[in-house]
């Protein structure tokens, strides 16, 4: 793995306070390599999905896809440039991985961040197009409701205190936007437990999160490599840990595209594969 680059939209780090370690952890979910699928590959998997959920063996799946396009001669340094200048409310970052490949991304998507023993994270789910002037839908409110109450009993479970959360509120990401709680909580032990217990969240893998996990890797055909994953930064007491979303991995002559979208009793196949369109979009944009 090459030097990490990660810029945090609020970094809270002191310069040469103490040591600081950055990391990135892989994605649990595995199979085949930089398989890209149509809509209409997608959608099929889609459709799988909720008839399983409609058999009551999950209540959410989330199911990604790649979508690639040419780079058009931009750099892997250009593109992190132009990720860095668009998306100041993300944590944007670039590494190379065990293959010599570039991973560039902007995710919005904190898992947790840490100061001393107070920490916050948010419950981020439900995507539609940035200036949406109608209500959200009964299904992306389902879905964020899904997504918070996960958190709040993960944290219970792992004897968090003071566990508090705000009122729900849209949050936007570039061309997008989405459904959004803060949380609040004091913890007393390691930090590398919260991770554990908080991730994967309903957001990237669903719920039950097992049983989730098994519809996915029973539908998913690509390798998720890095999306889906983490990374973070470690200094003394102070530590934050991004999902990596909105990711892309960069190849002699594509950009391969990793993107997601929420599954439940209420979805329907079209909104979902135009959701990780839309996702995807929210990148190549900026990009192109």
């Amino acid at each position: 793995m090459s030097t990490i680059r990660l810029r945090l939209p609020q970094s809270g780090f002191e310069k040469n306070a103490h040591p600081s370690r950055t990391f990135v952890l892989k994605s649990e979910f595995r199979g085949e390599v930089n398989f890209v699928s149509t809509d209409e590959q997608y959608m099929q998997a889609v459709e799988k999905g909720i008839a399983l959920i409609e058999d009551n063996q999950a209540t959410k799946i989330v199911l990604s896809r790649i979508v690639s396009f040419p780079h058009q001669g931009l750099t892997a340094e250009g593109v992190f440039n132009l990720l860095n200048e668009k998306f100041p409310d993300a944590a944007v970052f670039a590494f190379t991985d065990e293959n010599n490949a570039h991973w560039i991304g902007a995710t919005p998507e904190l898992l947790f961040r840490k100061r001393e023993n107070s920490y916050s994270t948010i419950s981020l789910a439900g995507t539609r197009k940035a200036g949406t002037t109608e209500e959200w839908g009964v299904k992306e409110q389902e879905e964020q409701r899904l997504v918070t109450e996960f958190i709040q009993n993960e944290l219970k479970s792992v004897g968090a205190r003071n566990i508090q959360c705000n009122e729900l509120h849209t949050r936007n990401a570039g061309s997008i936007e989405h459904l959004c709680n803060e949380i609040s909580f004091e913890y007393d032990g390691d930090w590398k437990e919260v991770m554990n217990a908080l991730h994967p969240t309903p957001a990237v893998c669903g719920m039950p999160r097992e049983q989730a996990k098994a519809i996915i890797e029973h539908l998913e055909t690509q390798d998720r490599e890095y999306y889906t994953g983490l990374i973070g930064i470690e200094q003394g007491d102070h530590v934050e840990v991004y999902v990596i979303l909105r990711c892309m991995k960069y190849s002699e002559r594509m950009l391969h595209v990793f993107v997601g979208a929420g599954i439940t009793g209420e979805s329907v196949p079209a909104h979902e594969a135009r959701e990780t369109r839309w996702k995807a979009d929210s990148l190549t944009s900026v990009i192109f």
